[in-house]
């Protein structure tokens, strides 16, 4: 790879880490902010879960539009709208008067975060060689876990002054390097090519791999363009399966209950036995270094495991460990010991989580797509993902506070079960797969488990 092709590369991935950063800061930080939120606008539970859930709420709306949009205006455009948009609204949410401005901003905010979850897994995807797209992609969820991370640090550094607005403004800083970096890198090459500019997406293509299209993938890559690419394509029996794949991936990720902890962190904490001023918030900030070192881990793991094996090794263990809490929760739930077993088994289950139903299923979303409805169709899984999102922590404290927090981690444990069987069932491995030999295979009728078999006949 030349010195131009790294380059380009490089800033590839440090824009899609960019966005990523975003969107782990600007969902997670609400947790930091809250308690303090809360008593100075008077939120009751239901308040709380509108607040944070608002942008959750935005992040469906902008998950959906913006599959529509990049497909028209291109990828690297639409991620400096929603650039724009973490801009101000970062900046909105931090100057608001009352909840229902914060909330207001809150859920415009959420716009850019769908689209930056669907856009910066495709952009990477459409651009990277197969060898080191998966860990690419899963790079972006490192970049959520640091943006979670960084989310929870602003919390605590602001903390011991309560101010809250603050922390809500220090996302403006990484959307700005967002806007910066776009304006040097190029369109995605495959879009160009669906869009009929194939002589300046092969010149493109050149620049990020050094290497010219192969006449196979080419061939597969002009007969998706030469289709139609609407609503009705995605929803039709060839392409559905993949649908309920990557859809489902994220229903799951989403009813796997780690919303719950990640945005009802310190009040978690503060129920299994962890008080003072600061020790919510600082058990919080470590659960966030224990997510990212788990998700650098996955780097590695996506490619030299496979996606499927990490899959069903990960659910497996979520599984495992929320039982363990639950049962801990609700048969000893003020003890020392049933403390430290619950601190034990959360850790567990973001490790799990970070190496498997984290990273993975935006590494499907962005491989199991055929080009001309790959963004139509990462939009809706982007969407599911925020939906699903929205709904769990609205309703998590309200759940909580009526039938438990162990009643409530059992029922989390057994959707990870569930994902267990889904993914034993439906999932793929399309490691060192090039994105145009899954849709080959997908062409050829292959049920959504089988995409990334040798292709037929060869």
């Amino acid at each position: 790879m030349g010195s131009r092709t790294g380059l380009v590369a490089f800033g590839i991935a440090g824009v899609s880490a960019l966005a990523g950063l975003l969107i782990g800061f600007n969902t997670a930080v609400i947790a930091g902010a809250l308690p303090f939120l809360a008593t100075e606008m008077a939120l009751g539970p239901l308040g709380k879960g509108v607040v944070v859930s608002a942008v959750l709420v935005g992040g469906l709306v902008g998950a959906v539009a913006s599959g529509p949009i990049s497909a028209r205006i291109g990828q690297r455009r639409t991620l400096a709208l929603a650039g724009l948009t973490f801009v101000l609204g970062a900046w909105a949410g931090a100057v608001a008067p009352e909840a229902v401005t914060l909330g207001a901003s809150r859920a415009v905010l959420g716009l850019a975060v769908g689209a930056a979850t669907m856009l910066a897994p495709l952009y990477v995807a459409e651009t990277a060689p197969p060898s080191w797209r998966g860990a690419l992609v899963a790079s972006i969820q490192l970049a959520i876990t640091a943006g979670i991370l960084g989310a929870y640090l602003a919390g605590w550094a602001h903390t011991p002054s309560g101010d809250w607005r603050a922390m809500l403004f220090v996302g403006i800083w990484p959307a700005l390097l967002l806007l910066i970096g776009l304006m040097f890198l190029p369109e995605s090459p495959r879009w160009l090519l669906l869009r009929g500019r194939e002589d300046e997406a092969r010149v493109v293509w050149r620049k990020l791999g050094g290497v010219e299209w192969s006449p196979a993938d080419l061939a597969v890559l002009r007969a998706s363009a030469a289709e139609s690419g609407g609503w009705r394509d995605l929803v039709g029996p060839r392409v559905r399966p993949v649908l309920v794949v990557a859809a489902g991936l994220f229903l799951l990720q989403n009813l796997s209950g780690i919303d719950a902890i990640l945005y009802y962190a310190p009040d978690i904490f503060l129920r299994i036995g962890i008080s003072g001023a600061t020790g919510p918030i600082l058990a919080t900030v470590g659960l966030g270094v224990v997510n990212l070192l788990a998700t650098v881990v996955s780097m590695w793991a996506v490619e030299a495991l496979g996606r499927r094996r990490l899959l069903l090794g990960g659910s497996a263990a979520m599984a495992a460990a929320l039982a363990l809490l639950a049962a801990a929760l609700v048969l000893a739930p003020d003890s020392g010991f049933a403390n430290w077993v619950s601190l034990a088994c959360i850790s567990v289950f973001i490790v799990a989580f970070a190496v498997s139903l984290g990273p993975i299923p935006y590494v499907l979303m962005s491989e199991l797509f055929p080009m001309r409805v790959r963004s139509l169709g990462m939009g809706v899984a982007a969407a599911t993902a925020w939906g699903v999102n929205a709904a769990v922590s609205l309703a998590f404290p309200v759940v909580e506070a009526s039938i438990g927090m162990g009643e409530t981690f059992g029922v989390f444990a057994l959707v990870c079960a569930a994902t267990y069987v889904f993914a034993a069932k439906m999932v793929p491995e399309t490691r060192d797969r090039t994105l145009e030999h899954i849709e080959a295979n997908l062409r050829a009728g292959r049920r959504a488990r089988d995409l990334g078999a040798a292709l037929p006949g060869g």
